[in-house]
């Protein structure tokens, strides 16, 4: 595992037993590790459909279920875990928009079921990692929580279900809307699996494909900072929304160039048809979180030239 920057000064006491669903997957090993050098002790639960167990430190208990068909009662009961961590989810765009009902049992049934798992073992907060970009829709100004919801995929209507039956739920929770994460160990699925593709081609010498005409905007997160957000989030107080963002939008041909001048290499390009649920522009403000004393630490550059230079 390549090394986050995270940051030291965070709010609050560290959660002391947790579940992490879904937390042999990209994002989810990165928090895992980061709870676990804050002194919590963890439990993950992930169908290891996606995730890795070689991610995860041998302290970690893993229990291998789905959170959309298998019983999570039992495990949660005995855990008895103060925060859940609820990132399991199926995270492809295009996959909804060609097997929604899957998408649906995933990202949003399965939401009720660690609902209601939770509330049989008596948490006490539920962190939920939703989507910006997919929530939001087309934004020709940056989203703020306040902004009305616009999904424009399967993978959208759902992520926001599964907000609804939280926010209905009677459990403490952070909502968290993060714009595209990128970093470390992601693969080719995902929103912002675009810079896993552009980086490891700059590390290979092959070919990009570019989507669309790569004038789409997007906003790339490190998931070094939406780890730190989750983590300021679960030491909050009270229920919300909170969107993670960087604030500044790159274009899809833009991230290309700079990928192309941080590995002293041109790529060769081609392109791809418009993928179906994809939106054209995704921006979004993170001024909530950052009254919280939240700042993204990782600019684009930094982070692309860590891919790039150290391998993903």
């Amino acid at each position: 595992m390549v090394a986050l920057a995270m940051p030291l000064d965070l709010p609050g006491d560290p959660p002391g037993r947790v579940v992490v669903t879904g937390g042999a997957g990209f994002i989810g090993h990165h928090l895992v590790a980061a709870l676990i050098a804050r002194g919590s002790d963890v439990l993950v639960i992930d169908d290891l459909s996606t995730g890795r167990a070689d991610r995860l430190p041998p302290s970690v208990r893993l229990e291998r279920l789905d959170i959309a068909s298998d019983d999570l009662t039992p495990p949660l009961e005995a855990w008895r875990p103060s925060t859940i961590f609820h990132l399991a989810a199926q995270a492809s765009v295009p996959r909804s928009e060609a097997a929604p009902e899957a998408d649906l049992r995933a990202n949003a049934l399965g939401t009720l079921r660690v609902i209601a798992a939770a509330r049989s073992a008596g948490s006490s907060r539920i962190v939920f990692t939703s989507s910006g970009g997919a929530v939001y829709g087309e934004t020709e100004t940056a989203a703020t929580e306040d902004s009305p919801e616009r999904p424009d995929s399967v993978y959208g209507l759902h992520k926001l279900l599964a907000e609804r039956y939280l926010a209905r739920s009677g459990i403490g929770h952070a909502i968290v809307r993060p714009s595209n994460i990128y970093g470390p160990g992601q693969d080719g699925q995902g929103e912002g699996a675009v810079v896993a593709a552009f980086t490891s081609a700059a590390r290979t010498g092959t070919g990009i494909v570019i989507h669309g005409d790569g004038t789409q905007e997007r906003d790339f997160l490190h998931v070094a900072d939406l780890v730190s957000a989750l983590l300021v989030l679960a030491a909050t107080p009270g229920s919300g929304t909170w969107n993670a963002s960087v604030g500044a939008s790159t274009t899809i041909a833009g991230l290309a160039d700079l990928v192309e001048r941080i590995a002293g290499r041109q790529l060769e390009r081609g392109a791809g048809p418009r993928r179906a649920g994809d939106v054209h522009l995704s921006r979004i403000a993170s001024d909530r979180l950052r009254g919280l004393g939240w700042e993204p630490r990782v600019g684009l550059e930094e982070g692309l030239r860590q891919l790039i230079g150290g391998g993903a």
